[in-house]
């Protein structure tokens, strides 16, 4: 942070911080520690953790209350209708999320939320894997709104995927970055994948809901990964999506470019996760037309 920008203090009395919990121990610190410099007010909304977050977050001084939900959507709706927010101004941040330093030192976003006009705040998420930034195969940059005025937004109700839906006013697209950098290991992304899996597995072949958000070809950069994901690659044939989603990422979005560790990423995450997902669409499928027999 700059110490010569006489109006950054302010920032921090326009802004609350809401961060969601379930078991973070290992990154939550970190992540109070960055919102501190943005923010006075910060929210620590914990789900159940058996691993002490709630209890860090409260040695920090930051507010903490425990509500579970089975949706992360569903928790963060409930927040926004009851948490007594003082500030103007919301911010979301995960837990394993930090504060570059590009957005503390601007005085763009300063700016952005003294426009009237402008009711949400769109920045970049710089996504990091085994300690290596991932900059391609289209990952770089990924947009979200991570600011809106309080009352203006609401979270859609997905199981995964969700963004936030502005109900009034206008969004603007800010070039600044927010750090999505795990402390945990292999093992954790796996599981955490796993779990995301089962959740867009029943999403594909029960509800049949992509959303509030409807992809748009020519839209923003939120509503043309929507219309790709629900407009090309869901009508694509189990198995096959894939293979050509990963030739997609990897090779026409220039994801060889991120190197061993990037190779690692693009093949798990646009490979093995969506053939994990596909599995258990088709698992799913065999078991429902069973039961369909048996009536």
């Amino acid at each position: 942070m700059n110490p010569n920008n006489t109006t950054w203090p302010s920032i921090t009395k326009l802004i609350s911080v809401v961060i969601l919990t379930k078991n973070e121990a290992h990154h939550i610190a970190r992540c109070i520690s960055s919102a501190k410099l943005i923010s006075e007010n910060i929210y620590v909304i914990d789900s159940d953790s058996a691993d002490g977050t709630p209890e860090i977050a409260s040695r920090m001084g930051v507010n903490v209350i425990n509500y579970a939900a089975k949706r992360y959507s569903d928790k963060l709706n409930w927040v926004l209708q009851n948490l007594q927010i003082s500030t103007p101004w919301v911010m979301r941040m995960d837990a394993d999320e930090t504060l570059h330093k590009n957005l503390l030192d601007s005085s763009e976003i300063l700016k952005t939320l003294g426009n009237s006009r402008v009711s949400g705040v769109y920045i970049r998420r710089q996504l990091w894997f085994m300690g290596k930034w991932i900059k391609h195969g289209g990952i770089y940059p990924t947009w979200s709104m991570r600011f809106w005025r309080h009352g203006s937004a609401k979270c859609e109700m997905r199981d995964t995927d969700e963004h936030m839906i502005l109900l009034s006013g206008e969004y603007k697209f800010v070039n600044h970055d927010i750090i999505d950098n795990p402390l945990t290991d292999l093992s954790a992304w796996i599981q955490k994948h796993n779990n995301y899996s089962s959740l867009e597995a029943k999403n594909f072949l029960v509800n049949k809901e992509f959303g509030s958000i409807k992809g748009v070809l020519l839209g923003n950069h939120i509503e043309r990964v929507r219309w790709f994901k629900d407009e090309v690659y869901h009508r694509l044939p189990l198995f096959v999506r894939p293979f050509l989603y990963f030739i997609y990422r990897y090779i026409l979005k220039l994801g060889f470019l991120d190197g061993f560790k990037g190779f690692l990423f693009h093949f798990l995450h646009a490979f093995w996760y969506r053939l994990i997902v596909d599995a258990k669409v088709f698992e799913q499928a065999s078991q429902l037309n069973r039961k369909a027999l048996v009536k």
